[in-house]
């Protein structure tokens, strides 16, 4: 036997080389690159005077900022973290958050701030 029709079991072929596994490492690529562009930007859309009133716990009320008008499902995915107490333009008015929420919601890349609601005078 000659061995070309089944290979001489060192055939070269690489799993590098399967279109498949390079599919799935391009996949995994940006899936990583996206969490770790979200993991550094959702700080800094967090107001500074509110993550130092985070650390102490409880309930806090927010103003997240969109830069469009939110529509229906922003609002209901706001819901899922808090009360919604109004929309101003393009601010959202957010009750009862806890600072994991207020995490969680600023890693939604369409966040531009969040910052604490002002007292009405």
């Amino acid at each position: 036997m000659d061995d070309r029709a089944l290979g001489d079991g060192d055939d070269g072929v690489s799993a590098l080389r399967h279109r498949t596994i390079r599919f799935g490492l391009v996949v995994a690529a940006l899936a990583l690159g996206w969490q770790a562009f979200v993991a550094v930007s959702a700080p800094r859309r967090v107001d500074a005077a509110l993550a130092a009133q985070l650390a102490g716990g409880g309930y806090v009320n927010v103003a997240v900022t969109l830069g469009f008008t939110p529509e229906d499902f922003h609002i209901r995915v706001f819901q899922a973290h808090g009360v919604v107490s109004g929309v101003r333009g393009t601010t959202v008015l957010l009750d009862r958050v806890t600072a994991d929420d207020v995490r969680r919601i600023s890693r939604y890349y369409w966040i531009e701030r969040i910052t604490a609601q002002r007292s009405p005078s």
